[in-house]
């Protein structure tokens, strides 16, 4: 079994994967800035609590220097957002104007809507933010509190609600968005929201590519497209090989002012996991062996 697994993960990645090299940029084309990888949540279907690298929010300067690199390298999609919550970055609302005054298509942020107050929504869709996606698990006020620690149900929902009435008035063509990992019930879940935001998703919860948050090993592997699609900017600068590597096992690469991000991109240690993952030979990228995103 495990020998036509590996038959069938090779070829698969080797069509799979060989589409996605022709359709590689010279730059990235979505890239993710991590302006601080601080949360005010300890949810348990995240491995937040678990991080060992230092909690900061990224220098301005080298926000600047991203921006404008993802400016002249015609990428056309920036998400603020990583491995923590956005709007703990006081910044925030600048940087966002910065990268659309720098022509950026989309700026997204990925929020879990505890800290959106009305002020804060104000000051995003002034800044000209595109889309802000909530994160909300939970069909019940109690399945909700139980997942998403100390967070309270009746407070983000409340917030949602005021952010979408806020969009309404100002009339902002802002996105608001609600995804969803972990519910008993969709529908119920759906229900709370639906008709009020612009789109409501459900995916499945995954094991952040830890031991700890449960393994696979077995099954059809398959290319991650993350490596030729996303470029992910820890805090520090650092390239963290996807966004599923929180604590920054594996990286890539720095950003900084000898190293742009064309150049990690192009680099030796992105060229060689994208080969890895063409040849089916992710077991050889410690974070990937294991991941439940690599198999089909």
């Amino acid at each position: 079994m495990e020998l036509v697994s590996r038959w069938a993960s090779k070829a698969v990645c080797g069509a799979v994967g060989g589409a996605l090299a022709l359709g590689r940029r010279a730059f990235p084309p979505l890239v993710r800035i991590e302006t601080t990888n601080a949360c005010n949540a300890r949810c348990t279907i995240c491995p937040h609590k678990s991080l060992r690298r230092p909690i900061r929010r990224m220098d301005d300067a080298l926000y600047t220097q991203l921006i404008d690199q993802c400016a002249a390298g015609g990428c056309r999609q920036v998400h603020l957002h990583n491995f923590g919550e956005p709007l703990l970055d006081k910044q925030l609302p600048e940087r966002v104007a910065y990268a659309k005054q720098r022509g950026i298509a989309k700026v997204k942020i990925f929020s879990n809507g505890s800290l959106l107050t009305e002020d804060r929504a104000r000051a995003l869709i002034a800044a000209g933010l595109d889309e802000i996606k909530i994160s909300f698990d939970g069909a019940t006020r109690e399945e909700f509190e139980g997942i998403r620690t100390p967070l309270k149900f009746d407070e983000v929902v409340a917030n949602i609600r005021a952010a979408v009435a806020l969009r309404d008035n100002l009339r902002s063509p802002m996105q608001i968005h609600v995804a969803c990992c972990s519910t008993r019930d969709k529908q119920a879940t759906m229900r709370t929201l639906e008709q009020l935001v612009d789109g409501f998703s459900f995916g499945k919860v995954h094991n952040w590519a830890d031991d700890g948050f449960g393994r696979r090993n077995a099954g059809v592997r398959k290319p991650c497209a993350r490596l030729w699609r996303t470029f992910t900017v820890l805090a520090g600068g650092e390239v963290a090989l996807c966004c599923l590597d929180y604590d920054g096992q594996q990286l890539l690469g720095r950003v900084d002012d000898q190293t742009p991000i064309a150049a990690v991109w192009r680099g030796a240690a992105y060229r060689r996991a994208r080969r890895l993952h063409l040849q089916g030979r992710q077991r050889e990228l410690p974070l990937c062996s294991g991941c439940t995103k690599a198999f089909l």
